[in-house]
């Protein structure tokens, strides 16, 4: 099903008691007199915690486009137009949607009953969206060829990480599981550079038909979640659930279409482009499932990911 539009996915509607995204039974959190409700979509993957009875819940992340609310094991990301489309968002039409909430880290919201309530306004989901996901068919070794030779020059993160990071993902392809702890929360910021090139390898394994070894990494990283941030936590879990952002999802999608070379070089660098390093250790993940045999990857040998292989060759 295609990603329903911002503006199209919040459109008005008259106030129901319990709307599309309340859970049956659930309370609804009752709004206090003059307290605004805008309208907002949520996607099929956000936390149960928005349609279940009213909890709180704590800002973590406040940017121009985005906020970020956590509970328990989960982050609800509140997402304007010009956001990165996280597979788990509320999204809202504009940007001053957000703005009217005045939300800061630390403060404490409540969630519940398809609503978001802050001060004297919140949020409340009239539709929902349903985000893409990554197809999962086995990958031919010309297709893998060509894949990989569009990653060449992408993969490369550039800080004191960068080769650590290589030879972990690398590693890590090789035995499912061992190895991955080094790579969970390692690095900076809400998503570290070690969590997207897990994500890059959980991707990879769906779309290359290598279900047994994406099952086989999901299973090691599951006790290890907690060691890493909350949204690096979500954004993992989603991943081995094979979804991520358009950008990921369109190029993986390219590699099944048939996508020349050029075209999907293209769609590589908008991957490159989200964050500082997220999208070039993202990349690298996927380069290094390209770059290893899948039969069976404990035995594979060392592969650079960086390299460009020779045409027709997996």
């Amino acid at each position: 099903m295609p990603t329903v539009s911002a503006s199209a996915a919040v459109a008005s509607a008259p106030t129901p008691t319990a709307g599309p995204g309340v859970r049956p039974g659930a309370t609804v959190p009752e709004s206090r007199p003059g307290q605004a409700l805008r309208p907002a979509a949520a996607s099929t993957l956000a936390p149960g915690w928005l349609h279940g009875r009213p909890v709180p819940a704590r800002v973590v992340a406040v940017f121009d486009v985005a906020v970020y609310l956590h509970r328990d094991e989960d982050v609800l990301p509140l997402l304007a137009p010009g956001a990165l489309a996280l597979p788990g968002g509320l999204r809202v039409a504009d940007r001053t949607d957000l703005d009217a909430l005045r939300l800061t880290v630390g403060d404490e919201v409540t969630v519940g009953g398809g609503r978001v309530l802050a001060r004297d306004t919140g949020l409340v989901v009239r539709r929902t969206w349903r985000p893409q996901r990554v197809p999962s068919p086995t990958l031919s070794p010309a297709a893998r060829a060509t894949a990989l030779s569009a990653l060449a020059g992408r993969t490369a993160i550039e800080d004191d990480l960068g080769p650590l990071l290589t030879t972990l993902a690398q590693d890590v392809a090789q035995d499912l599981g061992r190895p991955a702890h080094d790579l969970v929360g390692l690095g900076p910021g809400l998503t570290p550079a070690g969590d997207d090139v897990l994500c890059g390898l959980l991707l990879g394994l769906r779309a290359t038909g290598a279900e047994h070894e994406r099952a086989t990494l999901e299973r090691a990283l599951a006790p290890l979640l907690g060691r890493t941030t909350a949204l690096s936590a979500t954004l993992l879990r989603h991943a081995a659930a094979g979804y991520a952002v358009p950008p990921v999802v369109a190029l993986l999608r390219a590699w099944h279409a048939g996508a020349d070379e050029h075209r999907q070089a293209a769609l590589a660098a908008e991957v490159a482009a989200v964050g500082h390093t997220s999208g070039a250790a993202l990349l690298l993940g996927l380069a290094t499932v390209l770059a290893t045999p899948h039969t069976p990857l404990d035995a594979a040998p060392a592969v650079d990911p960086t390299a460009v292989p020779t045409r027709g060759t997996s």
